[in-house]
């Protein structure tokens, strides 16, 4: 069950040889009824809707990927597919909110094939790189740190960023209606006029100073000879863009200031017009493998950076580094 207000729905009963209900049903009376979350939406039970996605979290079981396939597959679903930031964010804020972040979930998505080639059940690739994939100042996810892992998870000490492991491990799954699978709107964009050296990326006219190595403030500053500000993003489809950006351009080797710093209060994490920064998956890189998430640098490092050696997740850092500004300008 996947944690919100039980619901029975109208489903055969389940019963085991002893006349115990089989989970995931339960006793209602003298029936075994199939308990799911009051559906909204499209969603059927036991489906809810989480963003724009019918999702079922089948954490009365731990399978390996077959099987949990398999079950998604009996509720007329499949695993999940996350293949925007904004499905991603959408499911770990979920996740957090009711309760669920006790474990790892399997997810849609697989390498079996041939190594290194992510794709989805329906043959469509899977999403590589930030804000998706979880990283370490040190590597990014997916590694085959061992050996054979080849099939996608959500992992809870990687703070429910995507992983790769092994497929005969057992966890719980993450199931989508499959109806909705693979369904996303795209509303297009108009098309912005940036002024000289600021260019489009994801709806924003974004400033790459990579002539300029300088630390937080100065980099500030040189964003307002611009016009602009140091570049403030809430939106994590944002980021990916960004992150593409930077690859299709040849500068991923850079670092940049973003406009967000905890100077005034550590620990409260505010962009120069006092809004505050997201905190949490997918924005924040992990400090280590351990669990422990960014910002971890203390009261020695307050300033937000987009580190390239840390594939461009959100990291704190001394604001004194003398790194290139990322500067945006507003419409």
């Amino acid at each position: 069950m996947d944690g919100g207000k039980a619901m029975a729905s109208e489903v055969t009963s389940s019963e085991g040889s002893s006349g115990q209900c089989i989970p995931p049903y339960v006793g209602v009376g003298e029936q075994c009824l199939l308990v799911g979350t009051p559906t909204s939406g499209p969603c059927t039970s036991p489906f809810t809707l989480v963003g724009d996605q019918c999702l079922y979290f089948a954490t009365f079981a731990e399978l390996n990927y077959a099987e949990a396939q398999q079950m998604c597959h009996s509720l007329d679903g499949e695993l999940v597919v996350i293949n925007t930031p904004t499905r991603h964010k959408n499911i770990v804020d979920y996740i957090h909110a009711n309760g669920l972040d006790a474990m790892d979930y399997w997810i849609d998505g697989n390498d079996k094939v041939t190594e290194g080639d992510w794709v989805f059940s329906s043959g469509t690739s899977v999403p590589m790189g930030t804000p998706f994939w979880c990283a370490t100042t040190n590597y990014q996810e997916p590694n085959d740190a061992s050996g054979d892992e080849d099939c996608l998870q959500l992992k809870l000490t990687h703070s429910f960023y995507m992983n790769d492991y092994h497929c005969n491990y057992s966890r719980p799954c993450l199931c989508e209606q499959v109806q909705q699978a693979n369904k996303t709107v795209l509303v297009p964009r108009p098309r912005l006029e940036c002024p000289p050296f600021f260019v489009e990326v994801g709806g924003l006219c974004l400033a790459f100073m990579t002539w300029a190595d300088q630390t937080w403030t100065e980099a500030r500053q040189s964003c307002h000879g611009l016009g602009g500000e140091l570049a403030a993003i809430t939106d994590i489809e944002h980021l990916r863009a960004i992150y593409l950006y930077l690859h299709q351009e040849g500068i991923a080797s850079h670092s940049f200031w973003l406009g967000g710093t905890d100077t005034a209060t550590e620990g409260i994490w505010t962009w120069t017009d006092s809004t505050s920064v997201p905190m949490g998956t997918p924005f924040w890189g992990m400090k280590d493998t351990k669990g422990i998430q960014e910002p971890a640098g203390g009261t020695g490092e307050n300033c937000l950076l987009l580190n390239a050696e840390g594939y461009h997740y959100f990291r704190d850092d001394v604001c004194d580094l003398l790194m290139n500004p990322l500067c945006l300008y507003s419409i």
